[in-house]
């Protein structure tokens, strides 16, 4: 029997049969680092090793690790582990280990077992702080990368490197998300590796073996903005659907790799964080400042620019995938995306700098926008939490102060019981958000949301208007403003702005199809507004409006269903005094909604 270690990516044991062994971590540990030692290693220096932090016990703990890995591994023809005159020793006879790939290869395949042994990140549980397994980990990474940088230059000067293009761009990409200020790669990325790519801000000669100078602003304590751009697919789900959209991206990632003014994630990192529940944490974890979210529709690619310190959409398009289409539009898609970047960058440059100092700040802010997904009561208030603990990072935060007031508005509506003081405060922390950064649209968004609910129409619409000049690409705004359409008897352009929100951002939260059934009832299209509500991920909220749809479309059992579903939630719910409170610009406006209701059996 061979037993199998893996440490790139996880770190586990495995038997002949692909069955994992269960084994404490500190086996794991042990057996990752004698192989790489490769040499013999006294027990109390092993022991110290593995339990630095705790000296005294380190010598009973490791009899009972390897007393406890033996007995796990009993259909080994000898122990993994020896002891050979107080020495410990690894069995390399009875043990293989994933590394072994990079040593056992040369030419292009080592340099992609070099390329995914980087991106998998050896030991990725460990590595963080000071211990000696840490520093250890640490010193393995580096090592391996460069390994990589090497065999990199080895390959990329051999006569046959045409041929393993894609390898080397993988590396390079790999490379400059460790270090984005290695020239030496960034320059074979751009001019040798791929085709000339004509880089925003600059004017530079082809034939050049030189970067041209930093043509954009950099953060304060000159750490580049980091960006990712997430793959609308997996790579098995790309190559299974003959899809070229991730190829896509791939370009537009080796555009801004060659760019020094942002650092990019490397795209195996941008995969990870595409197919993870949490989206927040990754990006956290790897300090993205710009995301680059995608989405592929049949034969066209989505694409929205997110700056992730506030949660706005400064950027959106769509691409026919077609190959014409791709040879037209690939260096416009990278050179607007670029653009985007540079005017952020030159107009947020504070806020750039703020993100890099107090990231904690923004990632509670994001922790907080990531619970408004779903428009649940518990939700709202979780997401003000968030909000609240990132004004203690960061005092005069205006995307958080924005975010407690789009939770109080929230709140008012789910709990529909005419609370004024939720509005108030709304309406005032929206104010102090303007008032901390007047070119944010998050601010004037909530504040045009707050006045519409205390009945201020016009001045909402103001509001929203304002906020769309700021930010025309911002989706949340575009829909808030379309919800103040409704509610000031303009229900058609209501929808045709919903229709534009829904295209900037086809992953909407819920509240653009509430938005877009409210309209659509309005307009007496009752099928409608129940197709938007379906689409809902949870339409429990909703369920006032539905039930008044099906009413209206005289489905009486089915408008029961949802009355008395909306009624679970709220038992107290006041007909009259909730039209009472409903802004409505207009007397039939209300008389609609009510004929619906009373229907429905309100």
């Amino acid at each position: 029997m061979t037993y199998h270690l893996t440490t790139l990516g996880s770190c586990a044991l495995y038997d002949d049969k692909g069955d994992r062994v269960s084994v404490p971590k500190q086996a794991l540990l042990m057996l990752a680092y004698l192989y790489d030692c490769r040499q013999s290693i006294p027990r109390k220096d092993l022991a110290a090793f593995l339990w630095s932090g705790n000296l005294q016990a380190a010598g009973a703990n490791l009899r009972s690790t390897l007393l406890r890995l033996a007995t796990a591994t009993p259909k080994s023809a000898k122990p993994l582990i020896g002891d050979v005159a107080a020495n410990i020793v690894l069995n390399f006879e009875a043990l293989r280990c994933d590394l072994e790939t990079i040593d056992s290869t040369s030419g292009v395949a080592r340099l992609g077992a070099l390329t995914d042994a980087v991106a998998k990140n050896f030991l990725p549980a460990y590595g963080s702080g000071s211990t000696a397994v840490a520093v250890w980990v640490r010193d393995v990474r580096a090592r391996l990368a460069g390994e990589l940088r090497a065999e990199f230059f080895k390959t990329l000067n051999e006569p046959s490197s045409p041929q393993y293009r894609g390898e080397l761009k993988r590396a390079a990409m790999l490379l400059l998300d460790r270090d984005h200020t290695d020239d030496e790669v960034r320059i074979a990325l751009g001019e040798r590796i791929t085709s000339y790519i004509q880089v925003i801000g600059e004017t530079k000669d082809p034939n050049s073996s030189h970067p041209a100078e930093d043509s954009l602003p950099i953060a304060a304590d000159n750490q580049m903005p980091r960006i990712a751009l997430l793959p609308p697919e997996t790579l098995e789900d790309s190559e299974s659907a003959g899809s070229v959209a991730n190829a896509v991206i791939e370009d537009l990632t080796i555009s801004l790799c060659v760019d020094r003014s942002v650092s990019v994630v490397a795209p195996y990192t941008a995969e990870q964080i595409r197919s993870s529940k949490d989206k927040a944490g990754l990006l956290r974890q790897h300090n993205v400042v710009y995301a680059l979210d995608t989405k592929r529709t049949g034969d066209s690619l989505f694409a929205q620019l997110i700056f992730m310190p506030r949660d706005e959409i400064v950027w959106a398009t769509r691409v026919q995938l077609d190959s014409a289409a791709i040879t037209e539009h690939r260096n416009e898609i990278a050179t607007a995306i670029q653009r985007s970047i540079i005017e952020r960058v030159g107009a947020f440059h504070h806020i750039v700098s703020d993100f890099s100092c107090k990231p904690q700040a923004y990632f509670a802010y994001l922790e907080g926008v990531q619970c408004l997904s779903r428009l649940s009561l518990q939700n709202v208030r979780r997401a003000r939490k968030h909000f609240k603990e990132a004004l203690e990072y960061e005092r005069g935060f205006a995307a958080a102060l924005a975010g407690i007031a789009r939770t109080l508005t929230m709140e008012w509506v789910l709990t529909a019981r005419g609370d004024g003081d939720l509005l108030q405060q709304a309406e005032k922390m929206a104010a102090e958000a303007i008032s901390d950064d007047n070119q944010f649209a998050g601010g004037f968004k909530e504040i045009g949301v707050a006045r519409l609910y205390r009945g201020n129409i016009d001045g909402s619409l103001e509001a929203l208007s304002n906020a769309e000049d700021l930010s025309p690409h911002y989706a949340d705004v575009i829909c808030s403003h379309a919800d103040s359409l409704t509610h000031g008897a303009n229900p058609k352009a209501a929808l045709a702005k919903v229709a534009t929100a829904l295209d900037l951002n086809p992953l909407a939260p819920d509240y653009y199809y509430w938005t877009a059934a409210g309209a659509s009832y309005f307009l007496g299209e009752y099928t409608e507004a129940l197709t938007y509500l379906d689409r809902m991920r949870d339409p429990v909220p909703a369920s006032r409006l539905a039930a008044a749809s099906w009413a209206m479309l005289g489905d009486l059992a089915k408008a029961k269903t949802y009355r008395l579903r909306a009624l679970r939630d709220n038992p107290n719910f006041d007909l009259e005094a909730w039209l009472s409170m409903i802004p409505n610009k207009e007397k039939w406006q209300t008389e609609h909604y009510r004929e619906g209701l009373l229907k429905a059996g309100f």
